[in-house]
């Protein structure tokens, strides 16, 4: 970062983007190994952001999961203590694992379906064995993740360097809000994200970039500030999702 306080980079990179996202996603894990710093400066964050966008959703990529006891206590934690609009969550367990977090209508859960990187090969797309057949565990998820919908409030993490399967997913499941990650620094084309991710319609389909945007390099002969530079990023990334749309016949009116 080019300030010292996690705090004073996130205040600047929120009020330069404040007009041109949707949502913001804190990582907890980088928070975290922070230590009680870094919790304060989430806390401080999400506080922010309640103030100066105050129509974005809030986030948590967490990414918890658990079961028993264990998984209403971190459904309470990014709920309740740290007020998190919806939050990211790992499936590994099963059902009973994710119910606490699904309890809540007015929540959003996004379970880690079909991540972005390479080893999630390793398991995410091994074969099961299901009543329609052998299919790749990812669907297997997402097609129990759509029965598991009851409150409506279930979207996927599906990530953007695996296209074919992004659509996979999109056809299994129509009508769930989609989270992309992996445009921008791990190298997921960007039109083929939109266009597999988004509905019928044209939405439910948020593309995350992270570092692409906070970490953006000032453009030559602009300001050398990095908030600008964020808000370069940010708002070009956002012009090239509404061209694709357009260009799609799904764009904004």
């Amino acid at each position: 970062m080019p300030v010292k306080d996690p705090l004073d980079f996130n205040r600047a990179i929120i009020d330069a983007t404040a007009d041109l996202v949707c949502a913001y996603k804190p990582n907890i894990a980088f928070y975290e190994a922070l230590g009680m710093d870094g919790l304060r400066a989430l806390e401080g964050t999400i506080d922010h952001i309640r103030k100066a966008a105050p129509n974005t959703v809030i986030l948590g990529d967490a990414k918890r999961g658990d079961i028993g006891s264990t998984a209403p206590a971190y459904a309470k934690a990014m709920f309740q203590v740290w007020g998190f609009d919806a939050v990211t969550v790992n499936a590994w367990g099963g059902y009973d694992g994710l119910e606490p977090f699904l309890e809540d209508p007015a929540r959003g859960v996004f379970i880690w379906c079909r991540g972005s990187n390479p080893g999630s090969a390793d398991l995410q797309d091994l074969t099961v064995n299901t009543l329609d057949g052998p299919i790749p565990l990812y669907q297997h998820l997402a097609r129990s993740a759509d029965g598991w919908n009851r409150n409506g409030n279930i979207g996927l993490v599906m990530g953007a360097t695996n296209p074919d399967q992004l659509a996979d997913v999109r056809s299994l499941c129509p009508h769930m809000p989609l989270l992309i990650p992996g445009v921008g620094a791990q190298g997921g084309d960007l039109a083929d994200a939109v266009l597999a991710g988004m509905d019928r319609n044209g939405r439910r389909a948020l593309i995350n970039s992270s570092r692409g945007i906070i970490y953006a390099r000032p453009e030559p002969g602009g300001s050398q500030d990095f908030a600008a530079a964020a808000r370069q990023a940010a708002a070009r990334l956002r012009d090239q999702i509404n061209r694709i749309l357009t260009d799609a016949g799904k764009g904004w009116l």
